[in-house]
């Protein structure tokens, strides 16, 4: 290798160091939480909210709890909502109809001689996309 490259091969050895600590550290911050939270189920208590909270006073973090917060988030169930309404003869007043494009449609279409290469280049335009790959020597 010549000099000039010596700078680029320091920031390379760096960046490979960097992202093995940060894969060890991911492990470990996984693993400390599972433990911590280990610990507020056992110790906490529910708050009205019911969140768990383990009060930890710990002056040098500054934490003051250890909370295993409750979040609660409604979701749409299609098919309960399907049957339901059903049900209740509401399905037709309930539902729209919304026309897509089908993509193996199109390809058909292309396949069959309706569709140009220009036709397909304008529909399904590239994108690049780059990514960095330190290749190791075999």
């Amino acid at each position: 290798m010549t000099n000039n490259l010596e700078p680029l091969l320091q920031e390379v050895r760096q960046y490979t160091t960097i992202k093995d600590e940060i894969t060890s550290l991911e492990g470990r911050v996984s693993t400390l939480r599972k433990r911590i939270i280990d610990s507020i189920d056992q110790l906490g208590e529910e708050n009205d909210k019911g969140s768990i909270v383990l009060p930890i006073n710990d002056d040098i973090t500054g934490t003051s709890n250890l909370v295993k917060q409750r979040r609660v988030s409604k979701s749409f169930d299609e098919e309960k909502a399907n049957d339901l309404l059903k049900s209740k003869g509401l399905f037709e007043s309930c539902t729209k109809t919304i026309v897509t494009l089908d993509q193996d449609a199109v390809m058909a279409a292309y396949w069959e001689g309706k569709l140009s290469d220009e036709d397909i280049d304008l529909m399904f335009p590239e994108k690049i996309t780059w990514a960095l790959i330190l290749e190791k020597s075999k």
